[in-house]
């Protein structure tokens, strides 16, 4: 019998140099070190002992991974453990290659698990100041970009004189509109187009460009420009107001300032998002209501979308925009046109946390975190609902990530029962803290992040998989405000004394 460890779902990707997921999971060749996650879940009824689990070969060969075996003492029934393996997509194709794994566990076969992958490539041309993001089904071209820019409040200390600051460089824009035009490819007959991937929507490509944008600054400052990324950059036109966002300052273990400028870009880049509807985005329903005469073939798209920010985009908070877009529909034979006006909400909301940490740890024990992310109607995020990492603040102000797993190992106390647990080995962590002439005594920081995984079964139908995206974030201790006269919205969720 095969050992019962499979991957159920889509493996995902995260950026490592600031911990985020991408949006929806997919991998864009734009950055060229990127990590392939995937859940992995015992189906039985019974613990697993003596777990080996290995990523076994990936069906694109320009993705080039590095080699890592996982061993596990055991994994409890119905547990889901997190892995992830870095690998190099410089060389990586568009489209939707197959990913092998392979687990094993004593008393049992050898389980391989089969998934596809979504890869993307964005690319930006400076002389028309436009990006390109190319999938298997065509090519998308997101230009006239406006945003609310950083205002005076970021990278600068609040008026107490603590420490509340980000980059400048690295300061979160706000999309408040933008242009996107679509080739498909092939031109096609008939009312729709093939989605992107099957799967997800069209602007689903437009908020990985804006990520994308926004994260490689940071990543090529944190491993050499040229070495971790394309030229992405470009300009943004700027609208009011402007934004104001705290941050933890610099950290030399890991950059944590990346990581902070990583979740605050996509909490803000989500907007996008929600002005272009989780159900249907505009080329969708304006596909839908352009239907083209019998023999046009439709050879181009163009969705024209500007909104207002009635709110500061949130993690987990249920904002509004007012929005108003155009869509085009150039066919063979004549061009098509259709607009709307209304109010969006994110509905990728959440409710309260519960975060859990002991008060007092001696030198050098283990510090620990536990989290429990509620939903709206207030049952738990559980297992692999959710990708979640906690930063950990020493108290001289190094910081160090860790991932948060419901996985019922280490200081979790059970798997799938909506708490997630991570640890940090106070052990290695002091000697970072040496190299920066830092004590591990006194009062750490403790601040938990959660972003929403697209747990879509393989075989959904295409608009209907579509309606399910993931990659937002619906727990962040860091807000971002239009309102500069509110306090520094950067909240630790719990504090540990060391002694």
């Amino acid at each position: 019998m095969n050992t019962p460890l499979q991957v159920l779902t889509r493996p995902f990707a995260i950026e490592p140099v600031s911990s985020i997921m991408l949006p929806d999971g997919i991998f864009d060749n734009a950055i060229y070190q990127l990590r392939i996650a995937a859940h992995f879940t015992n189906t039985s009824a019974s613990p697993l002992s003596n777990v080996t689990i290995y990523l076994e070969s990936v069906g694109d060969p320009g993705i080039v991974p590095v080699a890592h075996t996982y061993s596990f003492p055991t994994i409890p029934a119905g547990g889901t453990v997190l892995l992830g393996w870095d690998a190099d997509f410089q060389h990586a194709t568009p489209g939707k290659p197959l990913v092998s794994f392979v687990a094993r566990a004593d008393g049992f076969a050898a389980q391989r698990s089969i998934q596809q992958i979504f890869v993307s490539q964005t690319r930006f041309d400076s002389a028309s100041n436009t990006y390109t993001c190319t999938v298997e089904e065509g090519t998308l071209t997101i230009s006239n970009i406006q945003g609310h820019s950083p205002g005076k409040g970021w990278g600068e200390p609040t008026d107490n004189g603590k420490e509340c600051r980000c980059p400048p460089q690295f300061g979160p824009m706000v999309p408040t509109g933008l242009t996107m035009a679509w080739q498909p490819n092939p031109a096609y007959a008939g009312t729709h187009a093939e989605l992107p991937f099957s799967d997800p929507w069209w602007k689903v490509l437009a908020i990985i460009v804006a990520v994308i944008a926004a994260l490689v600054a940071g990543i090529a400052a944190a491993a050499g420009a040229g070495k971790a990324n394309f030229s992405v950059g470009g300009s943004v036109e700027e609208t009011d107001p402007s934004v104001k966002c705290c941050s933890l300052k610099g950290a030399a273990s890991g950059k944590t300032e990346f990581t902070v400028a990583g979740v605050a870009s996509a909490i803000a880049s989500g907007a996008i998002a929600v002005a272009c509807s989780d159900e249907a985005d505009p080329f969708w329903r304006g596909q839908a209501a352009t239907p083209p005469a019998a023999g046009e073939t439709t050879v181009a798209e163009r969705v024209v979308a500007k909104w207002k920010m009635l709110e500061a985009p949130v993690a987990g908070k249920a904002y509004k925009t007012d929005v108003s877009w155009t869509y085009e529909r150039f066919t063979t034979g004549k061009t098509y046109h259709y607009a709307v006006t209304e109010t969006q909400v994110n509905v990728h909301a959440a409710g309260p946390v519960k975060v859990e940490t002991p008060d007092v740890v001696n030198a050098f024990n283990p510090l620990w975190v536990r989290a429990a992310f509620q939903r709206l109607d207030g049952t738990l995020f559980k297992g692999s609902d959710l990708y979640s990492f906690a930063l950990f603040e020493a108290p001289q102000g190094l910081y160090f990530v860790t991932p948060l797993t419901d996985d019922g190992l280490g200081f979790d106390p059970g798997a799938n029962d909506g708490t997630y647990a991570g640890s940090l080995d106070l052990k290695r962590a002091y000697r970072l803290l040496l190299q920066q002439h830092q004590d591990v005594r006194g009062v750490w920081r403790v601040f938990v992040f959660a972003q929403d995984v697209n747990l879509t079964k393989p075989g959904t139908p295409p608009q209907i998989a579509a309606q399910h995206i993931g990659g937002f974030f619906v727990s962040s201790a860091i807000e971002i405000t239009f309102d500069d006269s509110l306090p520094c919205p950067l909240k630790a969720q719990s504090t540990i004394t060391v002694v």
